[in-house]
Order: C-alpha cells, then sequence, then structure tokens
C-alpha cells in the first residue's frame, strides 16, 4: 500500500512562518530582507519520488542552500531583482538544479517559484541512462544547468505545476480529501519531468566565443536587462558599443548560436509568458502583449505559439480557468 501524500496549500504572513515547514529535497535557510510584513501562498505536494511546489511570494527574501546530494530538481524562478547565484532571473525560463548543488537567491519584490523535485526511483532511472555512452547527459553533475530543453516542454512541466498546485489549493480550499488524486497528479508531473531529461540531451559546455566577442555579448545582455519590458533596436545597441550590425551577429551566433534579434525576442516572449501565469487573471492577452512591446497581436500570437506551442490565449485560459468542474464531479 502506497503511503499517502503530503500536501498543504497555506498563506504565510511572515518568513518565520514559512522556515518551520520542511523540504524533502533541499536544505536552507531564509532570511527577511524586505518590509516587515510578507505575503506568501505556498502549494507542496510530496509523494513517493516527487515533489511539486508553486510559491507566490512578496516582501523581500534571500534564501541560501543546497540541494540534497540524492535529489534533483527543476526550477522555474522568476520576478522583477530576482538573482538566482547572481544571475539575473527576471523571466520563467528552466533551470535544471542537480544532486549537492550550492544555491543563493536574492529576490526584492514580487516573485514566483515553480518546482517539481526527483529523488528514489525516477533519479535511479536517470542515472541508468547516465551510463556509457551518454557522457553529454549531465543533468546530473552538480551545477546549475539552463539549456537543452525546448520551450514547448517547459511550458508542459508548468502546466504540471499548475494542475497539480490547483488540485491542492481547491481540496484545502474546500476541506475535500484527494489525497489519491493528489498522489497521482504529483507522480504524473515527476515522470513528465524525468521523461523530458530522458529524452533530452544534456546541456553542452557553454560557448565562450574569443574574449572580444564574447565582451560584447555580455555588454549587449547588460543593454537588454536595463530595459527588461521594451523592444531594444538591435541597431542602437550597435550605436552604444562603436560596433557594426554583422560583428554583433558574428557574436552572439558564436557565443549563443542565436542572432541578436532572435534572442532580444524570445526574451520579450518568455518575459510576456510569466506575466500571463502571474497576472493574467487580471491583465488581457492584449495588455501584456503591448506591455513587452508587440504592437502586431497576431504576430505576437504566431511568435509566441512558435515557442510554446499554443496561443497565449490558451495559456491564460489553461492557466486562470481555474479546476471547480473537476472537484465538482469527484471520482
Amino acid at each position: 500500500m502506497l503511503e499517502a501524500p503530503n500536501w498543504y496549500a497555506r498563506k504565510y504572513n511572515s518568513v518565520l512562518a514559512r522556515t518551520r515547514e520542511t523540504d524533502p529535497d533541499a536544505e536552507f535557510d531564509i532570511r527577511q530582507t524586505g518590509r516587515e510584513f510578507h505575503a506568501s501562498r505556498l502549494t507542496t505536494i510530496d509523494y513517493g519520488d516527487a515533489y511539486v511546489l508553486d510559491l507566490r511570494d512578496k516582501g523581500g527574501i534571500s534564501m541560501s542552500g543546497a540541494i540534497k546530494d540524492d535529489a534533483l530538481t527543476a526550477v522555474f524562478l522568476w520576478g522583477e531583482g530576482t538573482l538566482f547565484n547572481g544571475q539575473q532571473s527576471d523571466v520563467p525560463r528552466l533551470r535544471v538544479v542537480g544532486p549537492g548543488t550550492e544555491f543563493k537567491l536574492e529576490m526584492p519584490g514580487s516573485y514566483r517559484l515553480m518546482r517539481i523535485g526527483l529523488r528514489g526511483a525516477s533519479l535511479d532511472a536517470l542515472h541508468a541512462a547516465s551510463g556509457p555512452g551518454q557522457d553529454r547527459r549531465n543533468w546530473l553533475m552538480p551545477g546549475v544547468h539552463e539549456s537543452g530543453i525546448v520551450s514547448r516542454a517547459e511550458l508542459e512541466l508548468q502546466r504540471m505545476v499548475l494542475r497539480t498546485a490547483a488540485f491542492a489549493e481547491a481540496a484545502a480550499r474546500r476541506g475535500c480529501d484527494l489525497g489519491a488524486s493528489l498522489g497521482v497528479a504529483a507522480s504524473e508531473a515527476g515522470a513528465a519531468l524525468a521523461r523530458t531529461l530522458f529524452q533530452t540531451e544534456g546541456p553542452p559546455d557553454r560557448r565562450l566565443g574569443t574574449g572580444e566577442k564574447r565582451n560584447i555579448v555580455d555588454a549587449t545582455l547588460a543593454i537588454l536587462e536595463a530595459n527588461p519590458h521594451g523592444p531594444v533596436s538591435v541597431g542602437a545597441v550597435c550605436d552604444v558599443l562603436g560596433v557594426s550590425e554583422r560583428t554583433l551577429e558574428r557574436a552572439f551566433q558564436e557565443c549563443l548560436a542565436v542572432s541578436p534579434r532572435a534572442f532580444e525576442r524570445e526574451r520579450r516572449l518568455r518575459a510576456a509568458h510569466g506575466l500571463i501565469l502571474t497576472e493574467g487573471d487580471r491583465l488581457s492577452v492584449t495588455d501584456i502583449a503591448m506591455r513587452f512591446g508587440f504592437w502586431h497581436l497576431g504576430r505576437f500570437a504566431g511568435a509566441y505559439s512558435s515557442l510554446f506551442g499554443c496561443s497565449p490565449s490558451a495559456t491564460r485560459r489553461f492557466v486562470w480557468g481555474g479546476l471547480p468542474t473537476l472537484l465538482s464531479h469527484p471520482a
């Protein structure tokens, strides 16, 4: 007989209350850095070899710790001013954090954290897939791996977290005992992550390029980070850096294997996607598109669909449509 899942959906108004909760996959220390009042909404399910977490938080947090040696976790963390191991994290991009990896997070304002963790049989299966001849499958190595998974697969993992968290929140709100359903949902989320990592080549070594080209790319990224909401003209970047568009193109291709225009557009698409996930209940797709400089809504929808595999309106309906009908007809 399988053990019933541990799950909860709770709200907190202090960091102290949150630190009393345990985490099966990580050890960490939390410190509040912002205002005295803190608002946090946390939903987790711990079942078998999978752990699912969805956290919406506001108030200013600093966190440091490490993933346990027998666990792996996939993380989406984003918010204005948020840093993950010193790197800006203002759009939802998947990071796979290997066993034993130390981390330091800085979240000065509002942010969202979505997670799927693996251990036990699911992690053993990944170990088995990382045998001889599979040297590039390095998900299980210590470190934060940020490439190798397509955006459509990222969206599916986000959906898994949202679906599971919605069940837990609705059950807590209604006082329902949905232990069996929640256990299945958590297991499916863990299986989806394991399947995605198993089918995807581990992230290759980062392409650094020559020193001069690396400096050009780093300077461009700094300009983009200083303008997180609106479009940034490639020509304007070239004017600021004093380089030609051809030079900028070559630098991006050598260092990141993508054109500067494609990189800049994907950055805004991911930012728009993040806003759909966090504010789509009060903002329309049109509002969100225009906030990030997409003035032609048809082109925005097409570009979004090409990246994530579905339209922005479909994502908004999935995230904010709710699950009341699922709970009104229990199995």
